[in-house]
């Protein structure tokens, strides 16, 4: 039995270790799983069974989805050179969540994507359920940035951040001020492998860098550093950056190496055979690449970016796209061993950091009070003990009705709530305690759809 259940909306094309929002998720989990809360991934479609995700499920995340979710293609052809709200993603967002409170209640529900936080406020739910917005985007936060969006999108993402009755969330006291203190809350991403916060004591070599082949990650940048210093190249991104990586480093006669889509002690192991890390990214709402580089070698940025303000910077180094170069190999040459970049601080200084953040998860979930019902006439209140589940059929209803859910939730506090791996139980019997029909580690591995 678990203290509280979260709903957790992700994309299903966020289910990569190599994003941002899939090592948030995997972070999340862990996390959550550590202080006896339950997970539920809720995901747009779900079409395959992959190591990321099975490692989720194995951390006891379990994944709710509809099974006939509608295709994006019409949409991508569209939007070729540019991107809006996916009208379909959201619908099939709609149908998964659907699904969801059907079977179990939430504490609270954490969007991970735009999509979703416009859904969740047009659902109505939010005086009842908090509704956590967390800012994955640059332009949730900041105005001129470049992305594939159209302008009115962008506009539009930033006014879903003024929202009433809904928590924004973010990585960083930096976003917290740029969104304003009375809507922004600093809730920190956990480091997603935490063997990352012990030192790693072995030789060292070569230049990391962490991305996808994309524009604003800056990979033409650290292909001209490697040219330019003659530096071993590291470089972990996904399938198709590898390929990318791999022939020009080739062409140039680099010696490099290069992983995609590693995660666990694979992931740590790469990262910390490095020497140095060159970060060029000119576009980030918060930077986790960064945070896993600089806790463990010195990790050189542009100067001047503002995602480095989410970061202390005693801890990094900078320089221009003129200067960058001589730093990096400046830098490789003074710490030929991790022990020499240790005693600087920035491990010691992120493991303080990193005991904080499920405090603040928590003191966040149980700052928000669901509307309460001071009636009697709740169907609900019909019943000594009986799953949420039980009661929506109960209902006979052929979809459910969000009312229906809105009275359970309004009514709850009238009832002792017991959340096991598959069910929300509400109950006045102090003496009940549900039958678990599914084990801990077999419930991980369920997938559920509609």
């Amino acid at each position: 039995m678990y203290n509280k259940r979260i709903a957790f909306l992700m994309s299903y094309q966020h289910l990569i270790p190599h994003g941002g929002i899939g090592q948030f998720a995997l972070s999340f989990v862990k996390q959550m799983k550590d202080n006896n809360v339950k997970v539920d991934i809720i995901t747009d479609k779900f079409d395959k069974h992959t190591e990321f995700t099975k490692t989720l499920q194995n951390d006891g995340a379990r994944f709710i989805y509809t099974d006939n979710p509608l295709p994006y293609s019409k949409h991508q052809g569209i939007f070729m050179y540019g991107d809006s709200y996916c009208l379909e993603r959201m619908i099939n967002f709609r149908n998964s969540v659907i699904k969801a409170l059907e079977s179990n209640l939430y504490d609270s529900i954490v969007c991970n994507t735009y999509e979703t936080s416009r859904l969740m406020s047009e659902i109505g739910l939010e005086d009842c359920i908090q509704i956590i917005n967390y800012t994955h985007l640059e332009s949730q936060l900041f105005e001129n940035t470049k992305n594939p969006f159209l302008d009115n999108v962008n506009e539009s993402m930033r006014l879903q951040m003024l929202m009433p009755n809904t928590t924004i969330g973010t990585q960083s006291e930096f976003n917290s001020q740029i969104l304003g203190t009375k809507k922004g809350i600093h809730l920190p991403i956990p480091l997603p492998e935490p063997s990352l916060l012990e030192e790693h004591h072995k030789e060292r070599t070569g230049v990391l860098f962490i991305g996808r082949w994309e524009e604003g990650k800056g990979p033409e940048d650290f292909l001209k550093v490697i040219e330019s210093t003659k530096l071993p190249a590291k470089v972990m991104t996904n399938a198709n950056g590898a390929k990318k990586f791999e022939a020009r480093l080739k062409e140039m006669g680099a010696e490099y190496e290069i992983k995609y889509g590693i995660i666990g002690q694979e992931k740590v192991n790469f990262i910390t055979s490095a020497r140095v890390a060159f970060n060029p990214s000119t576009v980030e709402s918060y930077g986790i690449a960064f945070l896993e580089q600089h806790i463990q070698l010195p990790t050189v940025a542009y100067e001047g970016m503002r995602w480095l303000k989410n970061f202390n910077d005693k801890y990094y180094y900078t320089g221009t796209k003129e200067s960058v170069a001589m730093t990096i190999n400046v830098l490789y040459k003074e710490f030929p061993t991790a022990e020499s970049y240790y005693q600087l601080g920035s491990l010691k200084h992120y493991n303080e950091q990193e005991n904080l953040i499920a405090s603040k998860w928590l003191s966040c979930f149980d700052s928000f009070t669901s509307k309460q019902s001071n009636t009697s006439t709740a169907g609900i209140l019909k019943h000594t003990t009986i799953s949420h589940a039980d009661y929506i059929t109960s209902l006979n209803r052929n979809t459910i009705c969000i009312d229906d859910v809105r009275s359970v939730l309004t009514n709850k506090h009238k009832f002792n709530i017991i959340y096991t791996d598959t069910d929300t139980w509400l109950t006045t019997d102090e003496g009940f305690t549900p039958a678990e029909t599914v084990s801990t580690t077999q419930s991980a591995q369920l997938f559920e759809g509609l």
